[in-house]
């Protein structure tokens, strides 16, 4: 997780919910939302901004990589991602999110999960990477344990960072101590989370 996303609330109910300054931002709903396209993000000062979901880089070995999730346990010191949890946190509006349950005759069966609010916000990362020879404010998922809802879906047992709302600012503040990051980056509580059969099988999108 989190290989593809759904962002299907209105454009008033966005600005609504994340108190953004800037109303005119480009939105359009979308009941899945795919890696290596354009997403919506919130920074610092609730300003809305598209970033392309995916940060290609060198890793410490200096082989090219695409990704497309962090591990929350491990963003803030892996190179790629370490000065982009430091300064680059934002929030990354969703009303659910996909996943896909590996059954024995290699099929796969999709599932989607609900939070217990109709809107909330992934916790993201973003920096300028190039993209095609183009600079470009490109981010991430971060993902974290999964909890006893996603665990036996997702075979590597991971889910995104799912933020509450009281936990906006602190995510966006960089001065936000570190032990209090670790608490907002935990598994989501069971309860506040559900999940059921998708319409549609798809395709899986992972890169982690």
């Amino acid at each position: 997780m989190c290989g593809r996303y759904k962002l299907s609330a209105r454009h008033e109910d966005v600005l609504k919910h994340f108190d953004l300054i800037n109303g005119k931002f480009d939105y359009k709903p979308s009941d899945e939302i795919f890696p290596g396209t354009n997403i919506l993000a919130i920074g610092p000062g609730h300003r809305a901004e598209n970033i392309f979901w995916t940060i290609e880089d060198r890793d410490h070995k200096g082989v090219m990589r695409k990704v497309i999730n962090a591990k929350s346990e491990t963003a803030h010191f892996v190179p790629m991602f370490r000065d982009a949890f430091k300064n680059g946190r934002v929030l990354i509006p969703a009303t659910g999110f996909y996943e896909w349950k590996e059954l024995e005759n290699k099929k796969k069966e999709k599932y989607e999960f609900d939070f217990d609010e109709p809107l909330f916000a992934f916790a993201g990362i973003s920096r300028e990477c190039e993209i095609k020879g183009e600079p470009r404010n490109c981010g991430v998922i971060l993902t974290t344990e999964a909890n006893n809802v996603v665990r036996p879906i997702h075979a590597k047992a991971r889910m995104p960072v799912i933020l509450h709302k009281y936990d906006y600012e602190k995510w966006l503040d960089p001065d936000t101590p570190p032990t209090e990051l670790k608490r907002i980056m935990q598994p989501l509580p069971d309860d506040e989370i559900t999940a059921h059969k998708a319409d549609e099988p798809g395709e899986q999108q992972g890169l982690f």
